[in-house]
């Protein structure tokens, strides 16, 4: 007994002490992190749930919208981990959460599986898309196909190699960059061109019709993402780091 009251009087110690970091850190309740991105959860309840989690005003951190579902919350500068896919929210402090997860959200509509067959980033930042953004909240899944968008699709159909293809053109700062990425002969990428061309129905190689293929592109993987609900509207699960 005695014991008892000695080991319940530390825990009440150590739950004063200043530098006690509560266990949401560490094992971050996904109920509390739902909380903090929740735009129309009131501020006050908002800013004690990132309290919480640790988080404290005048800290910069990111929302992450992940792929599988979910979300995390992660300090600014800590470097993302490129190899998952996920769309990351701008650095806000962390009464700015909503809004950088609505960010995050829109940002994972662009990230692709990087594989020869969904070719492109598979982590997209929210705070480098730009224009992207309007067109981003234009395209849903009942928005009527524009023909570029269909002729890609038709392009992509034609050859296994379409759809890397025109990723690296449309990436690339060259035609020998794109041709370098694809690991492929100068001349083999021309080829390629040739044939996909006819097929778009335009000139990839000005500048006009790059802005074309770079537009249709990322009309298709907006309505795509759109059609399989990729962006969630909640965090089902949730991790702070």
């Amino acid at each position: 007994m005695i014991l008892e009251r000695a080991a319940g009087a530390v825990r009440a110690v150590l739950e004063r002490t200043r530098g006690w970091a509560p266990a949401a850190v560490s094992a971050p309740d996904p109920a509390l992190v739902e909380v903090v991105l929740d735009a129309s959860a009131p501020r006050a309840t908002r800013m004690r749930a990132a309290a919480q989690l640790g988080l404290r005003q005048g800290q910069l951190v990111r929302a992450l919208a992940l792929y599988e579902g979910g979300a995390e919350i992660v300090t600014a500068g800590r470097p993302g981990n490129e190899a998952r896919r996920a769309g990351v929210g701008p650095a806000v402090e962390p009464d700015g959460l909503p809004g950088s997860w609505a960010a995050a959200r829109t940002a994972l509509r662009l990230t692709a599986e990087g594989t020869a067959h969904d070719p492109g980033p598979r982590t997209v930042y929210a705070d480098e898309l730009g224009g992207l953004v309007l067109l981003a909240d234009a395209v849903g899944p009942d928005t009527p196909p524009v023909p570029d968008e269909l002729a890609v699709e038709r392009a992509v159909a034609e050859a296994p190699w379409a759809a890397a293809t025109l990723h690296a053109v449309s990436a690339s700062p060259s035609l020998r960059a794109a041709a370098a990425e694809l690991t492929v002969h100068h001349s083999t990428l021309q080829e390629r061109l040739v044939q996909t061309e006819h097929v778009l129905g335009w000139d990839v190689h000005s500048p006009q019709g790059r802005l074309r293929l770079q537009l249709a592109l990322a009309i298709r993987k907006l309505r795509r993402s759109a059609k399989t609900g990729q962006a969630p509207e909640g965090a089902r699960r949730s991790d702070v780091r």
